[in-house]
């Protein structure tokens, strides 16, 4: 938790302007991602308790999220889907991810994840913990896949420092802030424990059928990579708690 670690996250993960110095390094401020997140879900819990039905408020969350992040990991997920979609060696899936044209593999990827994620927040608003928890979870997944792989292109990108400067030891504070959320849950008898618990498995399991993929294909990960990662870990995050309560 160094200096400047906070404003820093929320720098780069939203479009919040937060005063601070800039980090010595990078990787300091992936402590802070989940934290980012549990913010962001604040703004999801707020506009969940609007006397408004349910779609139109889950679309407004997943409208709101995607103004204060900028796009940044739905941009990343397109150039992803194109990428991983139309390129067949490490070299062409770079070129195309590094495209700044949208695809139609990337059109099919957003709108298919986006409709998910609607109709997915709709059955879920009774569960205002999940708000903050699902969100706070996406970026601690992206913490995880940061810190423990390289980076897969030559030079310098957009996330070349951030991954380059993490090891393992970068996960524990992010994952020690899940697990006391969880805890939390626990404690208090709340009925998104094991929804929480769901989220979790799922989540692990996206992010790291991701990461075999991009390691096979470019031999590391990519601020791109990392994007998609937050937004499909948290999709798959929705999906573990659907499926456990339909149990």
């Amino acid at each position: 938790m160094s200096e400047g670690g906070l404003s820093g996250a929320f720098r780069t993960l939203t479009r919040f302007p937060l005063p601070g110095r800039e980090c010595a390094k990078e990787s300091n401020t992936l402590f802070w991602f989940p934290f980012v997140g549990l913010v962001l879900g604040l703004f999801s819990l707020g506009i969940a308790l609007l006397p408004l039905s349910s779609f139109v408020r889950s679309s407004v969350i997943i409208a709101t999220t995607a103004y204060l992040t900028r796009g940044f990991h739905l941009d990343g997920l397109c150039d992803v889907a194109d990428g991983f979609g139309g390129g067949w060696t490490k070299e062409a899936t770079l070129r195309i991810m590094r495209d700044s044209s949208v695809g139609a593999f990337a059109l099919i990827t957003l709108v298919c994840t986006l409709l998910f994620q609607v109709f997915a927040i709709a059955e879920l608003l009774k569960f205002l913990p999940l708000l903050l928890f699902v969100p706070a979870l996406g970026r601690t997944m992206v913490v995880i896949a940061a810190s423990l792989c390289s980076y897969a292109r030559e030079g310098e990108g957009t996330a070349s420092k951030l991954v380059s400067q993490s090891s393992a030891r970068h996960m524990l504070g992010p994952l020690l802030q899940i697990a006391l959320f969880i805890a939390f849950l626990f404690f208090l008898g709340s009925p998104s424990f094991l929804p929480a618990c769901s989220a979790v498995l799922f989540a692990l399991v996206m992010t790291g059928f991701i990461l075999r993929m991009s390691i096979r294909r470019l031999g590391g990960v990519t601020g791109d990579v990392l994007g998609a990662i937050e937004i499909l870990s948290e999709s798959s995050a929705y999906l573990g708690v659907l499926i456990l309560l339909a149990f």
